[in-house]
């Protein structure tokens, strides 16, 4: 069988829901619309669903370029156009790493507030933010955790829910990129592969959060520390974490597809995982 995708998704704010898509096209920072908004508080520190879960409750749509949001204790949702945005930026920070967010309007900085019952501004990844990779300095990335794409297999994810006590809902891991037709974790040896006629990097495993142990369709989470609780009997590497999944960069731009074939370009040994089964 050969590999292909199986899922593309994007989240246009940091921590809301996933919008699913058949086709989208690669920038060098990220899927196009992907977690180019992010929620910051009165310290201009950034905020996601590991403190906030009511966020990934957050459906979201894209019509042309305005998002639309809505949320089920909100009795209005907000459409956002960043036509609309005046050119004023305030300095915020991702893990350490600073990057300038674009403000948005006091309107959606309301909006969020009365949700999380919380000061909050909501910004934008616009022209004048920067920000890059720690490990490829020379390529941006805009407001994703680490990298610009993320991408998971079912095949990993069928082995995980069959060793652990929970089923796992791709969700809960934010892929960007889905693939299918690989043997279990085979992600951890592609070096590079080609989608399409887009070129990506295999730059590190992603490595897991609390997160992972949010319902996506309800918000709470797991008693159990789960699938974090299973993914550390097999899937620790040391001092860095539990991983699943890998992160990439692009090497160039341009449209990718669900159904496209997947062409692994060059191989890598996989990290040493500590097996604690």
């Amino acid at each position: 069988m050969s590999l292909q995708v199986s899922q593309l998704a994007v989240y246009p704010l940091k921590s809301c829901k996933v919008i699913p898509l058949n086709s989208s096209r690669v920038t060098l920072s990220g899927l196009e619309f992907d977690r180019r908004y992010m929620l910051i508080d009165e310290k201009g520190l950034f905020l996601t669903a590991r403190d906030y879960p009511a966020l990934t409750l957050i459906e979201a749509s894209i019509t042309g370029t305005t998002l639309s949001l809505s949320h089920p204790q909100q009795y209005v949702g907000i459409s956002i156009n960043p036509d609309q945005f005046d050119d004023h930026y305030v300095n915020t920070e991702i893990w350490e790493t600073p990057v300038s967010g674009q403000l948005t309007s006091s309107q959606f900085d309301t909006w969020f507030s009365e949700l999380l019952n919380l000061p909050v501004k909501l910004v934008y990844f616009g022209d004048q933010s920067e920000r890059f990779t720690s490990r490829r300095p020379d390529l941006p990335v805009a407001f994703a955790d680490g990298y610009p794409f993320l991408l998971t297999t079912e095949a990993s994810l069928e082995d995980l829910n069959n060793r652990g006590p929970q089923v796992n809902e791709m969700e809960r891991f934010r892929p960007n990129i889905v693939i299918t037709g690989n043997e279990p974790f085979a992600e951890d040896t592609w070096k590079r592969i080609r989608i399409g006629n887009v070129v990506f990097e295999n730059v590190k495993p992603c490595e897991r959060c609390i997160f992972t142990t949010l319902d996506p369709n309800t918000a709470e989470r797991s008693r159990k520390g789960e699938p974090l609780k299973t993914l550390a009997k097999f899937r620790l590497i040391a001092k860095e974490g539990v991983t699943f999944g890998v992160n990439l960069v692009a090497e160039n731009e341009g449209t990718i597809h669900v159904g496209d074939e997947v062409e692994i370009l060059e191989f890598q040994q996989a990290y040493p995982y500590k097996d604690k089964r």
